[in-house]
């Protein structure tokens, strides 16, 4: 019984409305004062509950030889009266969805520190599917991962991800095969920049290694123009 009050309570029944609802499903048609006298709630509080429970559908009312009775909707009927409501929601999801795009503007930075925090890190990026923006690929890259960075490409290549880079002349690395390329003559610091949905993440390539993980669109779109505007005059 527990069990069905939480899950009713879950689908947005009060404390009250539960205990009544399961009186009137056990013994149907009762009048507030018997409902009253079983529950133990008061009867003005009794005629709160019910007037609640009308209005939501999910209880009604007769009169009887001048004595109002209630009933609860019948336990088939109240499943597919929340059932309904889901569908109602389902339609609306996309419109939804729309406006919280729009209005959510948060912002999360993670800080990952070592080498299963870069692994952490990029195991995530990779498993977005999503295609993504280097700026820096670093020697590092894969003398420090390893392994890792060789299932890494793997993955990259099976799901066709596209990877756009710039990097530095003379660094050696593997290249992806929907990857594009342009080289620069030198990127001093010590740091690797994906760009790639709503994230920015900014790998530092000394011990003992991090990776500082931004989630916010509008700093994912400065990044962005700032790697257009590179990327355009290389």
């Amino acid at each position: 019984m527990n069990n069905t009050k939480q899950i009713l309570n879950d689908l947005g029944l009060g404390d009250k409305e539960i205990e009544v609802y399961l009186e009137l499903a056990q013994n149907r048609s009762l009048s507030a004062l018997q409902i009253s006298k079983e529950t133990g709630i008061d009867r003005t509080t009794v005629y709160d509950i019910l007037n609640k429970m009308i209005n939501k559908g999910i209880a009604s009312s007769i009169s009887m030889n001048k004595t109002t009775m209630y009933n609860c909707l019948e336990p088939e009927k109240l499943f597919l009266h929340f059932k309904e409501k889901c569908s109602a929601l389902e339609g609306i999801l996309p419109e939804l969805t729309e406006l919280y795009k729009k209005q959510k503007n948060e912002l999360i930075c993670e800080t990952f520190q070592g080498i299963e925090g870069l692994k952490s890190v990029l195991r995530d990026m990779i498993s977005s599917n999503a295609d993504y923006k280097v700026i820096g690929i670093k020697k590092e890259y894969e003398d420090i991962l390893n392994f890792f960075h060789e299932q890494g490409i793997l993955k990259v290549n099976q799901a066709k991800i596209k990877e756009t880079a710039i990097v530095e002349k003379g660094i050696k690395f593997k290249k992806i095969k929907s990857g594009t390329y342009k080289i620069v003559k030198k990127l001093s610091a010590p740091v690797t920049t994906i760009i790639y949905k709503d994230i920015v993440i900014f790998l530092i390539w000394t011990n003992p290694y991090y990776a500082i993980r931004i989630k916010n669109n509008l700093f994912k779109n400065g990044q962005e123009e700032c790697f257009n505007l590179l990327w355009k005059n290389v």
